[in-house]
């Protein structure tokens, strides 16, 4: 049997990663030059032009988790800037646009708004790269733009304005897959560096602010490596130390160990509450939480969001249910679901087409109905708006492989607002193009699963095979390193062949989960026990794919295969 260290070593080289001392430091070092993003120059000399000359700045984002955090990071270094400069903190203002009544990105009428209120300033933060006509609209409203973003530019105009975005063509930047939060944050630390590189408070004030990076990287589903992975471990371990006393309290609100946070507790506790915020109603007060002074208030922001939060759920599990009958009914055989409900909450469509992706592991799309044909979710884009008549504002969430967005864009002609990126868009079209939309996009995904035929049937696979005999506590341990875990760095898959399970018995009071053992060693398979082809018993071999974790209970410690998937042995 082999030692834990050669079997670390193998998944590491299997991930192309060279400097396992970097991966695993508690202090990565792997950061790249903000100046090297398309435009930072002048993006960072436009923003202390405008401060120095006591202009007001107005910080406009999106209405999801990324977009707010975003939002709260760009606003909060900017009034550090006015109380270093002596400026009024009045003229820092922020601004994010209803889902319902606006939809993603810059509008018209919201930049007439912020004009009125004296902004001459408007820095986009996750979105605007796209926003071609609200730009020029803005110019001529006599207010300077900068975009900061991270979605995919459409290529179609020139932007009109600086823009930051380590996506567009030409960029020097080693790395593009940072949130817009992550943008943010870069230019403040380009501003930082280039400006202020030795004031003590102005540094604070730029890594203080990692723990927002953190929630903002994992919750918009960024990959987890490269300069991403150093920014999140700094951001989990400040937010770790509740440096910020009012995410310490939202943690806490929602049953969470405020100093053991990881990206799952994130990614499955700390976003859905603050995406509830923008997905049942107003997003302002997950910025408010994060900007109050007053823990009374905080207290009932938490609350609020707990309760939104829930509405969303039931909201969330009722439209399943119905895409699920749909799909069954009618589009089983589809390779892309395109799916109306009857009723969907316009807030949740995003994760209901996520959830849809999840159990039929083929790309799909939810569908709501919404006022007109000129209202959108994601980004800027395409402009048929002429269209008129109703409309359906779309929700799309993808599968390795298929690129949602470039699919979605070969079809442009269809959509009056359209936009996102690889992994997940959103769009707007008449309905009277609904049904040629689904075709177009079934025609498409089915000639890339013809090309690749694991497309929609993936079947498992493992970082490493091990025997169960190796599946012991130094192991164990030593993968919890590879924390923070998520896309582009997924919790390492371990597989244990030809394995002859003993003692199985069943848990809940369901029986949907099953424990037994193999060769000594305690294996856990959940939420599957009620579904016979998931696990079949007798005397068959089974392939075990999973994850091995340290099982902490009562000061002691012991080890625990949590097995995801099985397959029929050799």
């Amino acid at each position: 049997m082999r030692g834990y260290q050669e079997i670390i070593d193998q998944i590491l080289a299997a991930r192309g990663v060279g400097d396992s001392a970097e991966f695993f430091s508690d202090r990565p070092r792997e950061t790249h030059d903000p100046f090297l993003l398309p435009d930072m120059e002048e993006g960072a000399e436009l923003v202390m032009r405008q401060l120095s000359a006591g202009k007001s700045i107005c910080v406009y984002g999106d209405y999801d988790v990324d977009g707010l955090m975003s939002v709260t990071l760009l606003s909060g270094f900017l009034e550090a800037l006015c109380d270093l400069g002596g400026y009024s903190k009045n003229s820092i203002s922020w601004y994010i646009p209803s889902r319902f009544d606006e939809g993603f990105g810059l509008n018209i009428a919201a930049l007439e708004q912020i004009r009125e209120a004296g902004a001459d300033l408007v820095v986009t933060v996750d979105c605007g790269i796209s926003s071609i006509a609200e730009i020029a609209a803005a110019k001529d409203m006599g207010m300077e733009i900068l975009v900061t973003d991270h979605h995919e530019p459409d290529g179609s105009a020139p932007i009109g304005c600086p823009a930051i975005d380590p996506k567009r063509e030409g960029s020097r930047y080693p790395f593009d897959g940072l949130s817009g939060c992550g943008v943010a944050f870069k230019l403040a630390q380009a501003i930082k560096n280039r400006y202020y590189p030795n004031d003590p408070a102005i540094r604070s004030a730029v890594t203080d602010s990692l723990d927002l990076v953190a929630v903002a990287t994992i919750a918009d589903v960024m990959p987890l490596r490269g300069e991403n992975r150093t920014l999140v471990k700094y951001g989990l371990k400040a937010l770790n130390e509740g440096k910020r006393w009012q995410l310490r309290a939202l943690a806490e609100g929602i049953g969470l160990a405020a100093d053991s946070v990881l990206a799952y507790n994130i990614a499955f506790g700390i976003a859905p509450h603050l995406n509830a915020a923008g997905r049942m109603g107003d997003p302002s007060i997950a910025v408010e939480l994060f900007k109050t002074d007053d823990q009374a208030r905080a207290r009932a922001i938490v609350d609020e969001l707990a309760s939104r939060n829930a509405e969303r759920r039931r909201e969330q599990d009722e439209a399943v249910k119905a895409c699920e009958h749909i799909i069954e009914s009618n589009h089983a055989d589809d390779c892309f679901l395109l799916v109306k409900p009857p009723y969907v909450h316009e807030g949740v469509s995003g994760i209901v087409a996520g959830r849809i992706k999840e159990k039929y592991g083929r790309p799909a799309a939810v569908l709501a109905e919404v006022g007109s044909a000129d209202s959108g979710e994601a980004g800027g884009g395409a402009d048929n708006s002429e269209a008129g008549g109703g409309a359906l504002k779309g929700s799309a969430r993808s599968v390795a492989g298929v690129d949602i967005i470039s699919i979605l864009r070969a079809h442009g002609e269809l959509f009056t607002k359209l936009g996102g990126h690889a992994m997940a868009a959103g769009f707007t079209l008449p309905a009277g193009n609904e049904d040629i939309l689904r075709e177009a996009l079934c025609a498409d995904v089915k000639v890339l699963a013809g090309e690749n035929p694991e497309l929609l049937s993936p079947l498992p696979s493992a970082d490493a095979d091990i025997l169960p005999g190796e599946a012991n506590l130094e192991l164990a341990a030593a993968l919890e390193k590879f924390e923070p875990t998520g896309t582009g760095n997924h919790k390492p898959t371990l597989c244990l062949r030809g394995q002859l399970p003993e003692r199985v018995r069943r848990m809940g009071t369901d029986g949907r989960h099953i424990k037994f053992i193999v060769n000594h060693l305690e294996c856990v398979l959940f939420a599957k026990g009620d579904k016979p082809a998931e696990f079949p018993e007798g005397q068959a071999r089974l392939d075990l794919y999973g994850s091995l974790e340290v099982n902490r209970w009562n000061g002691r410690e012991s080890v625990q295969f949590i097995v995801r998937s099985v397959v029929a042995g050799e």
